[in-house]
């Protein structure tokens, strides 16, 4: 299961419908692991406490969100381009460069 909501994913995909729901819950599964690899972290341990709500840190939502966005409905090229602007937001916060 997700740390980010399927609502917030349909949300940034601006997905109306309920057909492709357990199809998206897979995909967005995929991007926070993929995240994860990439930062090389734990999702879970980057949680932030806030008075509402535990949350991700912003940028690692938006990073999660363009991965999704590359594999859910974007061109070979437009997926390129996607996954680059995602290392972008989730550089930051990567551990371990040059170990």
């Amino acid at each position: 299961m997700s740390i980010i909501d399927l609502e917030t994913a349909k949300n940034y995909l601006e997905v109306i419908h309920s057909a492709d729901d357990a199809k998206l819950q897979m995909l967005l599964d995929g991007a926070e692991d993929e995240a994860a690899q990439y930062m090389n972290r734990d999702l879970e341990d980057m949680i932030i406490a806030d008075s509402s709500e535990d949350r991700l840190p912003p940028s690692v939502v938006v990073g999660v969100m363009l991965l999704l966005q590359a594999v859910y409905h974007a061109t070979p090229d437009d997926a390129d381009k996607l996954r680059a602007a995602a290392e972008v937001k989730l550089a930051p916060y990567r551990c371990g460069w040059g170990a």
